[in-house]
């Protein structure tokens, strides 16, 4: 599933973030002397050939002249006083600098910039540009830039400046619904380009072909890199020369098709757009080359290039359905204690997983449409989030309608109660609830007990009103949770101090990586049933 491998894939970059800014504070590893083969150096990567502004003077507002600033050999230390300058002077009376960068400064048409300190890389956004009205469309000038530091070699780059610009079309594609009889297999796309400006693209364009959560089968282009991403897309990146000029379209010679393992029924989406040769996007460059033919372009008319994005949708025929299964909870403690335990998450047991149909690629989505109602035991009784108290975790409250106990699914979420009363056979219970744009083809077992285990005497305790116990039970699975015995219970009521309640007081960002990770580690563990 794409979301669930993808909050794994996010919550281990947010590890790798943080271990890497530590290596900021520790001590620095020397590093070689600049100018020397293996020293420090700078470099533009990927260097950016043109640069194209709306004619006439229109608004460029959304048009960021960025660099992409490396650092090569840097050695453990960051670099110090770097300093970045364009020149701009074959542009003077053509172009009109509307807004500086944070600390740039201005001399003439010359404009300098301080990036320090740099680790690895820097996008330093000098300033914003407009073309002067009543200029012919066309090349203007160039923008000369040079970035140097006392402790590198430095780096020089020079960006092409167009008054005008390319205006990217795409193909239309209907939708395409995948027959049994085809399952496992993705249907093919054969991309559509075209240019609406009155700026041609120079050279040629580099073409980006995504596939949601599968992967690309067939030829692979000799023109092209394909990477993938664990669990959630799958790129090709296809480098065609050739200038795209005004009012033209074409159609790429070859096509793309994606397979995907036919136990199980899918929804997703190719997605295609293009950029300029000179211009790539980051990463474009990463990836395994493909060892079949050059992918090439063929002449389509005009009009077939008129979509703003390109697109194709798939789904597998049938009607989609997914069992989910409620978890079942026991809640123990002593009467007049008040305990807490994580929301378990529901199974879903297929045939289909939900989230193919209703996550576009972002799990938080699917999840937030999820909720366990609960029902308590005679003798419990809720006790949500006090006044003034200040949690992290998220607690079962009563929805709108004061009655009903209501519970999201994330890792955070808990549900809390008191043990009022011991009532022998008490039971209650806990119902998944999900959207009716889903079809459970067992809704029998979308509830399951809810469950307590009291000792002690069989009447309210007296004393002073308890602090919550929170549960100290391994992270939930799908199916339950298994709560610990409850710890001590402290003599003293809530506060809201995270050390009062026992609450770790581990930084909230590590919590939240690690966490996210749990999160991703138990969704896994919901696999599609194969059928």
């Amino acid at each position: 599933m794409r979301f669930r491998r993808t909050l794994i894939s996010a919550a281990a970059a947010g590890l790798l973030a943080v271990a890497a800014a530590g290596t900021g504070t520790g001590t620095a590893v020397a590093a070689s002397p600049a100018g020397s083969a293996d020293g420090p150096r700078l470099v533009v990567d990927p260097p950016q050939e043109f640069y194209f502004l709306a004619e006439d003077g229109g608004d460029n507002s959304t048009n960021r002249y960025l660099t992409r600033l490396t650092v090569e050999n840097r050695g453990g230390a960051a670099l110090e006083n770097v300093q970045a300058v364009y020149d701009l002077s074959s542009l003077k009376d053509k172009v009109t600098i509307d807004r500086l960068g944070g600390k740039c400064t201005r001399a003439d048409w010359v404009v300098t910039c301080p990036v320090s300190p740099l680790y690895d890389w820097a996008n330093p956004e000098p300033f914003a540009l407009r073309s002067v009205k009543g200029l012919p469309l066309g090349e203007l000038g160039q923008v000369h830039e040079r970035f140097t530091s006392p402790d590198a070699a430095p780096a020089e780059h020079t960006r092409r400046v167009f008054n005008g610009r390319p205006e990217p079309r795409y193909g239309t594609h209907a939708p395409y619904t995948i027959p049994d009889s085809e399952r496992g297999s993705f249907p093919e796309l054969t991309p559509v380009v075209g240019n609406a400006g009155r700026v041609a693209v120079p050279d040629g364009i580099l073409l980006t072909v995504r596939l949601t959560d599968g992967d690309f089968t067939g030829e692979r282009y000799s023109n092209c890199s394909y990477r993938s991403y664990v669990g959630s897309v799958t790129v090709a990146s296809c480098r065609i020369k050739g200038e795209l000029a005004p009012g033209t379209a074409y159609t790429t010679d070859g096509a793309f098709q994606g397979a995907k393992d036919p136990c199980c029924r899918v929804k997703g989406a190719y997605y295609y757009d293009f950029s300029p040769l000179g211009n790539p996007p980051i990463g474009a460059n990463e990836g395994t080359p493909g060892t079949g033919r050059i992918l090439g372009l063929k002449p389509a008319a005009a009009s077939a290039a008129s979509q703003t994005r390109g697109v194709l949708d798939f789904i597998s025929a049938g009607a989609w359905q997914t069992d989910f299964a409620a978890p079942s909870l026991t809640l123990s403690g002593k009467v007049g204690q008040i305990v807490e335990e994580r929301v378990p998450f529901p199974a879903t047991l297929g045939p289909d997983d939900p989230a193919e149909l209703m996550d576009d690629g972002q799990g938080d989505r699917f999840l937030s449409r999820l909720r366990l109602t609960v029902t308590l035991p005679e003798g419990v009784s809720l006790y949500p989030l006090q006044p003034n108290e200040q949690r992290e975790e998220d607690y079962c409250d009563y929805a709108e309608d004061g009655r009903t106990i209501t519970c999201r699914l994330h890792e955070w979420a808990y549900l809390r109660v008191r043990f009022d009363k011991k009532v022998e056979g008490a039971q209650g219970s806990l119902k998944v609830v999900y959207p009716n744009t889903l079809t459970d083809p067992n809704p029998s077992n979308d509830t399951a007990p809810l469950t307590v285990n009291i000792t002690g005497p069989t009447t309210p305790s007296t004393g002073p009103t308890p602090s919550p116990t929170p549960s100290t039970s391994a992270t939930p699975t799908p199916t339950a949770t298994t709560p610990a015995p409850a710890p001590t219970t402290p003599e003293t009521p809530p506060t809201g101090s995270m050390a009062a309640t026992g609450t770790s007081t581990t930084p909230l960002l590590t919590t939240a990586a690690v966490s996210a990770i749990a999160l991703g580690a138990i969704l896994l563990t919901a696999r599609r049933r194969r059928t």
